[in-house]
C-alpha cells in the first residue's frame, strides 16, 4: 500500500475528530482497530463518504479511494486518542482559546436569538426608507469626453494646431493612445472616457470644471492641469451630457433592503443591550478613562556643567526623560477602586484591561481607540461582551448541543496542533547546508524559461488576413497596420489594447493557442511568420506574427530563490518527520487495517432535500465513556508548520494527500 496519506497535511487528516467506538461489532464490520478497543466500522466510513459534497463523493466509490479515505479516519482517531493521552486538553493556552471560543458562540447564538430571529423587515419599511430619502438615490450628472493629456506643451500646441487646420480629434486621440503617448483618464480606450460626475476626479479639478462647462460637441484649448508633481496639458470634447435624475426604486431596492434590514437590527441589538445593563445595574464610568498621553522625548541640553562632568554622569546626564515615567506614579497611586471603569455581575473591568486589550491589537486597528472618544468605544465593547457572556451562562447556552459539538471540535484541533508542534514543527530544523543541497538537487526547477515578445495581427477572416499579407508584402509596415487594427477593434490576439504589441510570455503560456507559441518561438529575431490558421474553441483566426524581442532562459541564483528553497525543505523534512513519528505509533497502539473487508460502494438514490442546521451531531462513545461527535468544525485553528494548514469540515481530502 502507498505510504501515508498524511505526509503532506497533518491537518487535513485531523479534521475526522473522534477517538472511536466501544461498542461490540462484528469482526467483518471491523475495518481498522487500534489500541485494542478502539475501531472504525464500515458504516462510520459509508456514512462518512455519504455526507461529502457530490463532487468529492466520487473520488471514493473506487475501491482505491475508499482505502484512502478509511486509512485517514483510523489514523485520525488514533493521533487524537494520542494527543488526550497526553492530557493535551489542560495546556493553559488551549483552555484559554477554547473560552474565548465557547464565549464567541454563546454570544453569536444569544444575539442570533434576540436580534436576527425577532427583526421582521417588510416591503413598507423598503417604502419609507426609499420616500423618506430620495435625495440619496439621485444619479448626478454625468460627462462623457475624449481627451488627449500630453506631458510636452509644446506636444500639445502642435496637436492643437492641427485639429484647428481640420485633423479629426478623435482619430489624433486613438493615434496618441495607440502609440501610448496619451496619459488622460480615456487611455487605453482611445482617448473616450466613461460617464463620470463632478466628484470623480478631484485630483484633476480643473479638467473636471472645464469639462462640465463645455457643451456637448464642443472642445477647450489646452488645459493646464497640475496632478501632484506633474503637469499635464489637456485637449477634451464633450461627446455626451447626461442629466441628473432620480433612480426609481425598483432600481435601488437590493441595497435599500440590506441598510433598511442593518438600521433595524442595530435598533434593536441597542435597544437590547441598554435593557440588559439595566437589568443588570451596569453603569460605565466614562470620567475614568484616562485620556491620551503623548510621548515625547526631552534631551537635557549639554551645558557647560555637563562637559566638565566625568564621562559616565556625562551619559546619564544626556539620556531621554520619558514623558510616561510620571503617568507610571501617578498609575500607582490609583487605587483598585479608582482602576475600575465598569462592574459587570461579578467581574470587573479596569484601565489595565482596556491598556492591554487597546496593545494587543493590530496596529491599523490601534487607531480606531487612540484618542479619548475611541477608549469609551472601547470601553463599551467590552462591557457589551462580558455582558453578553454572562447572560448567555445564565441561559446555559454552553450546555446546547450544537455549541458543545463545535467546542469539542475546536478543543480537538488546538490539541492536534500542540501535538504537532510537539513532534513536528519543534524537532524539524533547516540548515543552511539543507538548502544548499536541494538547491543543487532542483536546479532545474528554479530557472526563468526562454521569453519571447511579438507584434501580431489577429482576424476573423481568412480573406482579410490574405489581404493584409498581400499589404505588407507590398511593403506596407506592419508595425503600424497592427497599431491601426488595434485601434479600430478589429484585432483579437494577444497584443490587442497595445497596438498587437505583447507583453513576454514563454512556451506555456498560450496553451490554448498552441500552434500561435510554437511558431513565434521559432522566428527569428525581426522575423515575420505566413498566416497563422490557430483555432480557439469553436473559433477560428487567422494570425501574423513578427518577433520583436527574445529573452533567453536564465538560471535563477540561490541568493534570488533561498526562501522559496528554505520552504520546500522544511515541508520535506516534516513529512519526513510524520512519516517516522506515525510508523512508530501505529506499532505502539498496533494499528491494523483491513482493508479486504471495505464494502463496495452501493449507489443510493437521491432523498428529497429537507431543513437541517447544517450539521451532523450522530455520535459515539469514547474510550472514557463520554459522548464525543465525528464530525469538525472546519475552523482552522492552527498556524503556518510548512504543511497543509487547513482543518477541513470532512477529512479526505486526497487530492492534497500523497
Amino acid at each position: 500500500m502507498k505510504k501515508s496519506i498524511l505526509l503532506v497535511s497533518m491537518f487535513v487528516i485531523f479534521a475526522f475528530l473522534v477517538i472511536g467506538c466501544s461498542q461490540k461489532v462484528s469482526d467483518k464490520e471491523i475495518l481498522a482497530s487500534f489500541d485494542k478497543k478502539q475501531v472504525v466500522k464500515a458504516s462510520e466510513l459509508d456514512k462518512e463518504i455519504s455526507e461529502l459534497p457530490e463532487w468529492k463523493q466520487d473520488k471514493y466509490k473506487e475501491q482505491a479511494g475508499r482505502e484512502e479515505y478509511l486509512t485517514l479516519m483510523a489514523e485520525s482517531r488514533m493521533i487524537l486518542q494520542v494527543a488526550s493521552e497526553r492530557k493535551l486538553e489542560k495546556n493553559p493556552e488551549i483552555i484559554k482559546q477554547v473560552k474565548e471560543f465557547q464565549d464567541q458562540l454563546m454570544r453569536d447564538e444569544l444575539t442570533k436569538r434576540e436580534v436576527d430571529d425577532k427583526v421582521k423587515m417588510t416591503d413598507s419599511d423598503i417604502e419609507v426608507h426609499y420616500g423618506t430619502r430620495k435625495a440619496e438615490f439621485v444619479e448626478p450628472e454625468r460627462v462623457v469626453v475624449t481627451e488627449i493629456t500630453q506631458k510636452d506643451e509644446a506636444k500639445a500646441k502642435e496637436l492643437i494646431e492641427k485639429i484647428k487646420g481640420g485633423a479629426d480629434f478623435t482619430e489624433l486621440a486613438k493615434e496618441m493612445d495607440t502609440k501610448g503617448e496619451s496619459y488622460g483618464p480615456g487611455q487605453g480606450n482611445g482617448g473616450k472616457t466613461r460617464p463620470f460626475s463632478r466628484d470623480s476626479y478631484s485630483s484633476a479639478k480643473n479638467f473636471v470644471d472645464t469639462a462640465f462647462n463645455l457643451k456637448a460637441g464642443e472642445m477647450s484649448d489646452i488645459l493646464v492641469q497640475p496632478v501632484g508633481q506633474e503637469t499635464y496639458y489637456m485637449i477634451i470634447r464633450v461627446d455626451e451630457k447626461l442629466p441628473s435624475r432620480q433612480q426609481e426604486l425598483s432600481e435601488v431596492k437590493d441595497s435599500i433592503s440590506k441598510t433598511v434590514e442593518s438600521e433595524m437590527k442595530d435598533k434593536r441589538k441597542q435597544q437590547w443591550i441598554d435593557e440588559l445593563k439595566k437589568d443588570k445595574k451596569v453603569q460605565p464610568l466614562y470620567d475614568r478613562v484616562p485620556k491620551p498621553v503623548e510621548v515625547k522625548e526631552e534631551v537635557k541640553e549639554n551645558t557647560e556643567a555637563q562637559k566638565e562632568a566625568k564621562p559616565e554622569e556625562q551619559v546619564k546626564a544626556n539620556e531621554p526623560v520619558k514623558a510616561s515615567e510620571p503617568a507610571k506614579e501617578i498609575k500607582k497611586a490609583k487605587s483598585k477602586e479608582e482602576e475600575t471603569l465598569a462592574k459587570v455581575g461579578d467581574q470587573v473591568i479596569t484601565i489595565s484591561d482596556m491598556d492591554k486589550g487597546i496593545s494587543d491589537m493590530p496596529e491599523w486597528k490601534k487607531d480606531k481607540y487612540k484618542d479619548l472618544e475611541g477608549k469609551k468605544k472601547y470601553l463599551d465593547e467590552l462591557i457589551e461582551e462580558k455582558l453578553l457572556t454572562l447572560v448567555a451562562i445564565e441561559q446555559k447556552l454552553d450546555k446546547t448541543p450544537e455549541i458543545a459539538r463545535q467546542v469539542k471540535e475546536y478543543r480537538d484541533q488546538l490539541m492536534l496542533k500542540e501535538l504537532v508542534k510537539q513532534e513536528v514543527d519543534d524537532k524539524v530544523k533547516v540548515e543552511d547546508a539543507d538548502i544548499q543541497k536541494y538547491y543543487d538537487e532542483h536546479k532545474a526547477d528554479y530557472v526563468d524559461p526562454e521569453k519571447i515578445v511579438v507584434t501580431e495581427v489577429t482576424l476573423k477572416e481568412e480573406a482579410k488576413a490574405k489581404e493584409l499579407m498581400d499589404k505588407i508584402k507590398g511593403g506596407a509596415d506592419f508595425t503600424e497596420l497592427a497599431k491601426e487594427l488595434d485601434a479600430k477593434g478589429e484585432s483579437f490576439g494577444p497584443g490587442q489594447g497595445s497596438g498587437g504589441k505583447t507583453i513576454s510570455f514563454n512556451r506555456a503560456s498560450y496553451s490554448s493557442a498552441k500552434l500561435f507559441a510554437d511558431t513565434a518561438f521559432n522566428l527569428k529575431l525581426g522575423e515575420m511568420s505566413d498566416i497563422i490558421v490557430q483555432p480557439m474553441g469553436q473559433d477560428t483566426f487567422y494570425m501574423i506574427a513578427r518577433l520583436d524581442e527574445r529573452t533567453p532562459e536564465k538560471q535563477k541564483e540561490l541568493s534570488e530563490v533561498k526562501d522559496d528553497v528554505q520552504r520546500e525543505v522544511d515541508t520535506q523534512k516534516k513529512r519526513e518527520r510524520i512519516d517516522q513519528w506515525l510508523t512508530v505509533v501505529k506499532k505502539e497502539k498496533n494499528f491494523k487495517l483491513f482493508l479486504d473487508r471495505i464494502p463496495k460502494y452501493v449507489e443510493k438514490k437521491k432523498e428529497e432535500p429537507q431543513a437541517t442546521t447544517g450539521t451532523t451531531t450522530e455520535s459515539t462513545t469514547g474510550q472514557e465513556g463520554q459522548k464525543v461527535d465525528d464530525k469538525s468544525t472546519g475552523k482552522d485553528a492552527s498556524k503556518d508548520t510548512g504543511t497543509e494548514n487547513k482543518a477541513e469540515q470532512k477529512p479526505a481530502q486526497g487530492d492534497t494527500a500523497k
